[in-house]
Formats: structure tokens, sequence, C-alpha cells
């Protein structure tokens, strides 16, 4: 090759630039192991001793001793950023869009849900001689609730009802706040919960724990429990008399919380308690009432683990369930917060 000392040296460095574009661009077949090839074609070792590590961790490739440090090349091309992820962006403008359309949904819900409990709630009158007053809810402290739990959960550890008790190995009555607002019902215990008398155990448990700490909750603020008390073998589906069977005890246990919502989980817990054939799907779309009680319905955690689709959907119904709970004790607690 044809030229000064210097012309070699400012043409290598302006090779080595080009070769560190093209890797700042992802081009990385031009380097081998961190180091440019220029000296194999009888380019000085000063224009390939200066090529970091690829590794951020490792330090600089030493350079070497006798070789000069390269000279400075004019006006070189500024290596040009990394292309946007378009795909990336429409994503999170999508994401974005979504959920500002969910928030509207959801206040709509709640707005429509509180105009459906005011007109479901009874009329109160100055008098009415020809018809006698509904009784009103006794009203019970805490501890009082507590006590009339455990007794009921004494009374259910010996029930033998129906069949289910000759297959049983622990009753499982209910766990968490008895004086909480919102109560959580589903269909019967299954092997981790007969094995441990606690319901909501086991992964459909850990799922249910997560999908609570979402929307703020932990199981010390609400109440879980179940239509039936006993596991039915193989978890097969409630039968009628066992439901029959049961039901008594589910009635005295909200007798007992006088919750302000309920959210049923899964398709038998909802059947059940508002003794319809809908699809959990249809449910799933609408306010309800057990006992005046507004009830919402979504899947049981248990389907989750088989349905991954339906996650989403679950998703917006605790949402949803949360934002009406908030309502809820708002409108009987107007001083809070």
């Amino acid at each position: 090759m044809n030229g000064s000392g210097d012309d070699i040296r400012r043409l290598a460095a302006d090779v080595e630039l080009y070769l560190r574009q093209q890797a700042g661009r992802g081009r990385d077949w031009v380097i081998d192991e961190g180091r440019l090839p220029v000296a194999a074609a009888g380019i000085p070792a000063t224009a390939n001793a200066a090529a970091p590590s690829s590794d951020p961790v490792a330090g600089a490739a030493p350079a070497a001793a006798a070789a000069p440090a390269p000279e400075p090349v004019a006006e070189s091309a500024p290596v040009a950023p990394p292309a946007a992820d378009h795909g990336t962006e429409r994503a999170a403008e999508a994401k974005a869009a979504r959920e500002e359309a969910f928030g509207r949904e959801c206040d709509r819900f709640v707005a429509g849900a509180m105009e459906q409990i005011a007109r479901f709630r009874p009329i109160e009158k100055e008098s009415d001689l020809f018809s006698a007053p509904e009784a009103a809810p006794v009203p019970m402290d805490r501890a009082e609730k507590a006590r009339r739990l455990e007794a009921l959960a004494a009374e259910v550890a010996v029930c033998e009802g129906c069949k289910l008790h000759e297959t049983r190995r622990k009753t499982v009555s209910g766990e968490g706040d008895p004086d909480a607002d919102l109560v959580f019902v589903g269909e019967a215990p299954g092997r981790d919960e007969d094995l441990q008398g606690v319901p909501f155990v086991g992964k459909a448990g850990h799922l249910l724990d997560d999908i609570l700490k979402a929307i703020h909750l932990t199981r010390d603020e609400i109440y879980i429990c179940n239509i039936l008390k006993c596991r039915p073998p193989n978890n097969r589906d409630p039968e009628a008399d066992e439901v029959a069977a049961c039901s008594p005890f589910l009635a005295r246990q909200f007798e007992i919380l006088q919750p302000k919502l309920i959210c049923c989980l899964g398709r038998h817990a909802a059947m059940t308690l508002l003794d319809t054939r809908a699809s959990l799907r249809s449910m799933r779309e609408s306010l309800h009432f057990h006992q005046g009680v507004p009830v919402m319905a979504t899947f049981h955690p248990a389907a989750l683990l088989r349905n991954q689709q339906w996650k989403r959907p679950v998703w917006d119904d605790v949402r949803k369930l949360r934002a009406l709970y908030d309502a809820l004790r708002a409108e009987n607690n107007p001083c809070a917060g």
C-alpha cells in the first residue's frame, strides 16, 4: 500500500470508526471477540489496540505498549440512534386507551349500581297501620359477631345433614374479619381446604390472595366462605341435597356478618345464591341482590389456573367490585377520609 504512515493510521482510524458504528447498530458480525480484524490486512496494530470489551463488567482491552494513540478523525459522522420501536409505542397507546375506556365504564357501572341499590332499599313511611314494619338486623359489635361465628363453626363441625360428612376430613366454615363489609363466596372446599379446614388455600387460594392484593385488600379485611362446608368427592359439582343441607349455615353467616357487598366466585356459587340458571358470563355483566344485599359475580380462581384468557375479565370485575365497595363505604361513612 502506498502512502505515508500518517495516512495509513488515519485510514485505519476511519475503518475502525466505521466498524464501531456498524456494531453500534447491532451488526456484531464485524467484530471478532471484541477486537477489530485490521492488523491481518497489514495495518499497524495501533488501529486495533483500543477496542473496548463488549462486557460492561470487564475492563477495556490493554493497548500495545509501543503504539501511539491514533489521531482523531475530523468531521466523523455521528452514530445514528436506534430506531424507535413503533410496535411497543402502539401497544402502550392501545393499553392507555383501553384503561381510559375502562375508567369510564367503571364509573358508569358504579353510578348505575348505586341507583339500583337506592331503589331496592325499602321506602321508609311515616305511618302504615296496615303492615307491620320489617325487622331490622340486630346490631352487633365485632366481638359478638366473632362469638356467633365461632359457635356456628362448631355446629358445622359435627353436621351430618348430608352424605358428605362420610368422606370429609375437616369442615370448612369460613375465615376473615367478622365485621367485614365485603364477603366472598365460593362453591365448596377442595382437597387442600379439606385437609386444613381453611377456605381458599393451595394454588387457587394463593391466586385469590394475589387478586385481593391487586385491589389493595387482604384476607384480614374481608370474609371468605363457601356454599358447601364439606368437600365433595373428587371435587365434583355440589348436588341439590348437599346445597339444601348447607344453605341454612350460609344464611346464618350472612345474618351475623351483615355485609354490604357479596362477590360470588364461580358459576355454582352465583347460581345457588341468586337462584338462577343464567350463565356466569351474563351474571358478570349486572348487579344482583340476595336478601337485599348487592351481589357481583366473577370467575373462580381455580378456573383461572386452567383458563389464562379469563384473567383480564376478572381483573376488570374486581376493579369494579373495589370501586363499588368504596362507594358503599363512603355512603355509610361520609366523613371518612
